[in-house]
């Protein structure tokens, strides 16, 4: 692996040219994105790291430098971990232990983190015999990306924290001329928290959505209408509501911060969330027909992991009911090869017949407005 030729702007007025070796450790959605993103900017130049070794199996069919093995991994410049951290950052310090590391290198951490985790990576390098500043430069700039909207984990403004100055120094150089904005913090407690609260605070947002969404279902209100006047406040948003709140990072943080906060405000979230999902289900009924549109976890996004689509399937079934399902993301192939049943027409028989009739439809967006076909 070669070094990849990088120009920074060290913020100072001057300029530095240094060559890298980069390694990007976890390539799930996130780390694959950055990966990808700065494999295109210095093609060749940059290596992947996964424990999953059908992923990078998968990866390496593709063309693509990754490996399994951290043996593999000498001479690394700059580690960027996105690996899914696990409930208590146990995945990214899994990842620490095999890393090796060298003097001046650069670590950041780009996962979001339970509040407190930065500082026991300082604990850990610390125990290993490296001094933050010095021997290594360790900062924490939590990814930001909107799938669907951004292309990229570096197109949008990012926060840096670190714990020295000299810590900060060493990743503007990196990430400066990679992101439209760097806004660096010298508490990197507040870099860690940040990401949390940006998610927390999208999680409620969705939840009161999702009561007013209630509130007008009951009350013959158009719910849309009602986000039409709201929205044209320019300081208000009114969010749309779906299957519940559902992909991995928003009820992932909120367990990060309630770990940490207790706030009644955000227990009642997660409770009108699970309320707002169970009434969806509960409207149904048992021993339906139901044709459930839309099962990506997000619209727009083909993905059905951490889907509150697949979850009300699989409540609607544990209820007795039949339920065929469609996505304009997914082939009935796809659909069918992830465990459901596709709403394709063209298939004959009896069974197409009866699911013709009768049926109740949902509708991702107007989930508490079912129709009858």
């Amino acid at each position: 692996m070669k070094g990849a030729a990088i120009t920074y702007n060290d913020g100072l007025g001057g300029r530095m040219d240094q060559k890298m070796k980069i390694c990007v450790v976890g390539l799930g959605s996130i780390g694959f994105n950055l990966f990808t993103h700065l494999g295109r900017k210095f093609p060749g130049e940059v290596i992947g790291v996964d424990v999953n070794e059908s992923r990078v199996s998968e990866l390496r069919r593709q063309g693509f430098e990754v490996t399994a093995d951290y043996r593999n991994l000498t001479g690394i410049d700059v580690w960027l971990m996105a690996p899914s951290t696990g409930s208590r950052g146990q995945n990214l310090f899994l990842a620490l232990e095999q890393m090796l590391i060298c003097p001046g290198s650069l670590i950041s951490i780009e996962s979001t983190l339970p509040p407190g985790t930065m500082w026991r990576v300082r604990e850990f390098l610390e125990e290993k015999g490296f001094e933050l500043g010095t021997d290594i430069f360790l900062i924490h700039v939590p990814h930001r990306i909107m799938f669907g909207v951004d292309q990229t984990v570096c197109d949008t403004p990012r926060v840096m924290g670190a714990f020295t100055g000299a810590c900060l120094e060493r990743g503007r150089r990196f990430y400066a001329p990679l992101v439209p904005q760097l806004v660096e913090v010298p508490d990197v407690r507040v870099a860690e928290l940040s990401k949390v609260v940006e998610n927390v605070k999208r999680y409620v947002d969705i939840a009161f959505a999702q009561d007013i969404y209630c509130y007008c279902v009951d009350q013959g209100i158009d719910f849309d209408e009602l986000r039409l006047a709201v929205n044209s406040k320019n300081n208000v948003e009114l969010l749309g509501t779906d299957w519940g709140i559902g992909g991995e990072c928003l009820p992932k943080d909120m367990g990060f911060l309630r770990s940490v906060c207790s706030s009644v405000l955000l227990e009642g979230a997660e409770e009108a969330d699970n309320q707002y999902r169970h009434r969806i289900a509960r409207q149904v009924g048992s021993g339906r027909g139901v044709l459930v549109r839309g099962l990506s976890y997000k619209a727009g996004v083909k993905d059905i992991k951490h889907s509150r689509g697949a979850d009300l399937v699989r409540a609607l079934e544990a209820a007795g009911n039949t339920v065929w399902v469609e996505d304009p993301l997914f082939t009935p192939g796809e659909l069918a090869e992830a465990g459901f049943r596709p709403n394709d027409q063209a298939e004959p028989g009896k069974e197409k017949q009866e699911r013709l009739t009768g049926r109740v439809v949902l509708e991702r967006q107007r989930a508490l407005n079912p129709k009858d076909e």
